[in-house]
């Protein structure tokens, strides 16, 4: 027996989409797009870098358990990845697994999603050449890291979404339908 109904799409049925997650991450920029992956038959691994099964909680109060820790994860064995916003990235690009693995993402092709400052971490995932991940790219972001974006090499988009290879970015939650449907095609066989 199904966990979902059969007017569930199930789009991401067998897929593994690993969300980062830190203290005071953007709490709808974490649970919607979990929630609707999940609906649509994706595992989600919420990955943090402390030990699996910390309570990090958003910036509005609300709490996540990490099912994993950065160091436990192979990013070969995830389909995509989600960076949130909020206060995380800041904390996550500090973290060189983290922006390891965003590394690898990208170099493999796989669809990484960042929302609000989540595309902090293309600014700061490095390339085999050493440039951020996200030089020669469109991207969008909250308006407030516009100029980090910009520095990092990538043409500055102010959408709703913009997708550029496997970079898929948007700017706050009030662009989580069309960031989250953007996802879910990019993942989907």
């Amino acid at each position: 027996m199904s966990l979902f109904p059969p007017y569930f799409g199930q789009r991401l049925k067998g897929k593994r989409v690993a969300i980062f997650v830190d203290y005071a991450f953007e709490d709808l920029e974490v649970m919607f797009p979990k929630i609707r992956l999940e609906e649509e038959g994706c595992e989600v691994l919420v990955v943090g870098g402390h030990p699996a099964g910390q309570k990090y909680t958003g910036k509005h109060g609300y709490p996540v358990k990490s099912t994993h820790t950065i160091a436990d994860v192979d990013m070969a064995t995830v389909d995509g990845l989600i960076l949130p916003g909020g206060f995380a990235p800041d904390y996550m690009r500090r973290n060189t697994q983290m922006l390891a693995a965003v590394s690898a993402c990208v170099a493999a092709g796989k669809p990484c999603g960042a929302i609000c400052h989540g595309p902090w971490m293309f600014c700061s995932a490095r390339d085999a050449a050493g440039k951020p991940v996200i030089a020669g790219k469109k991207c969008t972001a909250f308006v407030a890291i516009k100029d980090d974006v910009i520095n990092a090499g990538a043409e500055w988009v102010d959408a709703a979404v913009v997708v550029d290879g496997p970079l898929i970015s948007s700017r706050t939650p009030d662009d989580l339908v069309p960031f989250v449907q953007a996802l879910i095609t990019a993942i989907a066989p």
